[in-house]
């Protein structure tokens, strides 16, 4: 079943009127759905007393109301279903009491809720009030017609216009234990964050509400202060449960802890806040009703251990030693006072990711008052200690004690001598565990691991008080058989501050015993000294920074440009024109980078077009040389080109007389020796009239020569055209 979060607050019609007797506790939940189209699943997990509750009471839907907290204005509010039904289980099921049987309800559901209605920076609060409790609670005043408010706050969905994810913690399934009067309790009430959010736990007085037993389900309202429960005379937060050790609930775990003092049943909340990076975004109230019961007396069993060839037991401020050829086994004693109780043992390495031991027996049953039983602890070939450094195992009896296992722990120091296993080596390509180093100067060199064992190895590297990937430093982790080597590259960053030394520490882990391994480390010092940087430089291939160059000239302007750097830094060169973009004047030159020399060619062919009219131009041409360092140093060399309108003759000499009579003996009339011109005064066109005046030639290719041989002879008149000036003339055609 699907519903919507809208902005108006929708009166739900349908009640359920019976009472619901003898709630015990639960708490809201608020889950994202990553990625779906109905993002948000929000429910309830109730806890029902399933010996003396109402059935009526097990409603098919609960009511819950949402409200903005800035002003408590109704948001939204969800008929949510019931999803499942289940009993409570003990820590130990054998320990179950005919007073005490719980039953675990949860309702839930998916919804969409609209981001652009949940984005009040105050956040957002949902709650659900039902009555009534259980009518025999201890510790408050006229529990049977006190209802429960469960409590649940959320940050808004969207912040600062971006989407802001997150979930209400998750908690595991409530054991359904009881506790003995005097007897220490353990209660495990955290949860986890699937966010990654800090959780803190306190103890509160649960919230009442507003609902009554003569209307059980009423329409919640929002309020900045809801009633809650009234206490007993005596009893406050601070001894919520009296005893000699009072109910008290670990901030950061959520562990409840509590000696009771009497029998009863008590109810209690805890507050679960929700922090991310130092800021309170949520909050939620658990409540819950804890037993407290007469139990039998039961006496916990007792571990002990005489190490060989002392007479007195093992304490833990001792050391034992295990020579190398020394058996592997050593023998430890459980008793326990009380008859036909099941003793079981455990124990694991608390320094090691592996046991590397076994325990023979591991359980027992008793057969008389303070029997006896003994059980061998035995090493394994990777139980080895090095550099002196014990390893602790930790061994635990445990009885079957109601409602909660007693139980005893010793632990253990043992220093036991290496085997036949040989450490393995690290070494460097480097000459010494010094490297004096620059800002943006590459530093290199192989590590290398070996063993000869020929064991599995695998060689790694750490900054010692940073990360290697923090300095920009590359070793990646490598594994092997019997020899492994790895590359380390860095090039300092920039920031490298001179005079630090930086330390980074080259380990090999032998991993025949992969929880208890033999390392070896080998720790290299960088030494951070000032940059050596030596600035590159530019030349061309010129004998002078200044060209001279006349328009039409042959060949146009070339030379070679060349970049030079005396370290082995990567060098770029690029050239820039004074005010003048060089590829729209013609100007080819390809910018180039590389390390320690390089070279490109300039090449123009500058033609009228450049001259824009004038007779002069000049153009400054800058070659720009930089190394790719810290320091950035660079050099500029520069050209001058100077331009000039070109010279040539301007005095028209054309033949008088041709003779188009096919002897290849002045037949035409040869144009390519007329005048070019200039720039300033360009050739035009050229055209030939006959004696009355009609054009007979025209041509705009000085190149193109007029031979006659269609025509007639006599006498003909040419004008030819420049830019500036025309020239006119006569000719006769013999034939």
């Amino acid at each position: 079943m699907k519903n919507r979060l809208i902005l108006s607050f929708v009166l739900l019609l349908c009640f359920m009127e019976a009472h619901a007797t003898h709630i015990v506790g639960g708490q809201l939940f608020f889950t994202e759905n990553k990625g779906a189209y109905y993002n948000y699943n929000i429910g309830l997990t109730m806890y029902f007393d399933a010996l003396n509750g109402n059935p009526g009471a097990e409603d098919t839907f609960v009511n819950i109301y949402v409200f903005r907290k800035r002003d408590n204005a109704a948001m939204a509010s969800v008929q949510v279903p019931k999803i499942g039904r289940k009993s409570v289980s003990y820590t130990n099921p054998l320990c179950g009491i005919a007073s005490t049987e719980t039953i675990m309800i949860t309702y839930a559901m998916d919804v969409r809720a609209e981001s652009a209605n949940f984005d009040d920076p105050g956040g957002y609060y949902m709650v659900w009030d039902r009555c009534c409790r259980n009518g025999t609670i201890t510790n408050i005043k006229s529990p049977g017609d006190a209802g429960s408010l469960f409590y649940l706050e959320f940050p808004p969905i969207r912040k600062n216009n971006t989407d802001f994810h997150n979930s209400s913690p998750k908690f595991p399934e409530i054991q359904g234990d009881y506790a003995c009067v005097n007897s220490p309790f353990f209660f495990n009430f955290g949860g986890t964050d699937a966010d990654g959010d800090s959780l803190t736990y306190t103890l509160v007085t649960p919230r009442q509400g507003y609902s009554t037993r003569d209307q059980p389900s009423v329409q919640t309202i929002g309020s900045s202060n809801y009633p809650t429960l009234s206490w007993i005379d005596g009893i406050t937060t601070a001894n919520i449960i009296p005893g000699p050790k009072p109910l008290t609930v670990d901030r950061k775990t959520g562990m409840l802890s509590v000696t009771p003092g009497s029998i009863g049943l008590y109810v209690f909340s805890v507050q679960v806040d929700e922090y991310r990076n130092g800021v309170k975004i949520g909050t939620l109230t658990r409540d819950f009703q804890l037993r407290v019961v007469d139990c039998p007396k039961m006496d916990k069993p007792k571990l002990l251990f005489k190490p060989k060839g002392s007479s007195t037991f093992y304490n833990s401020n001792q050391i034992i030693t295990v020579e190398k050829d020394a058996p592997n086994c050593f023998e430890v004693m459980v008793t326990d006072p009380t008859m036909n109780d099941l003793i079981q043992v455990q124990g694991q390495a608390i320094d090691h990711s592996e046991n590397y031991f076994s325990l023979l027996p591991t359980q027992y049953r008793t057969t008389v008052a303070n029997d006896t039983m003994r059980f061998q602890v035995c090493l394994d070939e990777c139980f080895v200690t090095y550099d002196n450094r014990p390893i602790r195992i930790e061994l635990i009896a445990q009885d079957e004690s109601c409602p909660m296992p007693l139980m005893d722990t010793l632990v253990i120091y043992i220093r036991r001598e290496g085997g036949g296993n040989t450490a393995p080596t690290v070494t460097t390509s480097l000459p010494g565990d010094y490297v004096h180093v620059a800002a943006g100067v590459p530093v290199a060199f192989t590590v290398f691991g070996k063993d000869a064992d020929a064991d599995s190895l695998n060689l790694s590297g750490a900054g010692q008080n940073f990360t290697l990937t923090s300095k920009s430093m590359v070793f990646n982790p490598v594994s092997g058989k019997a020899s492994v080597q790895q590359n380390f590259t860095w090039i300092p960053p920039c920031n490298a501050a001179q005079g630090d030394t930086l330390k980074v520490d080259f380990m090999a882990k032998d991993l025949r015993c992969t929880g208890n391994p033999l390392a070896a480390s080998k720790t290299v010092y960088f030494v951070i000294d000032e940059s050596p940087n030596r600035p590159p430089t530019v030349s061309t291939s010129l004998t002078t920074a200044s060209i001279s160059y006349s328009i039409g000239a042959d060949g146009g302007i070339i030379f070679d440009v060349t970049a030079i750097d005396p370290d082995t830094n990567t060098i770029t060169l690029t050239a820039q024109g004074r005010g003048f973009d060089l590829g729209k004047t013609g100007m080819i030159f390809a910018n180039k980078s590389g390390v320690k020399q390089i070279s490109s060619q300039f090449s123009w062919n500058p033609d009228c077009a450049i001259m824009n009219g004038d007779t002069n131009q000049t153009f400054t041409i800058d070659f720009i040389t930089q190394d790719k360092t810290c320091a950035a140093a660079k050099d500029t060399t520069s050209v001058l080109v100077k331009l000039s309108d070109f010279t040539a003759k301007t005095v028209i000499d054309l033949p008088n007389v041709i003779t188009p009579n096919g002897d290849n003996k002045n037949d035409c009339l040869i144009f390519s020796e007329l005048p070019t011109g200039s720039c300033a005064d360009q050739f035009k066109d050229i055209t030939i009239f006959n004696r009355w005046g009609k054009q007979i030639y025209y041509s705009r290719n000085k190149y193109q020569n007029w031979c006659p041989d269609s025509i007639s002879a006599g006498y003909y008149f040419y004008v030819i055209q420049y830019t500036k000036k025309s020239h006119k003339g006569g000719l006769t055609v013999l034939k």
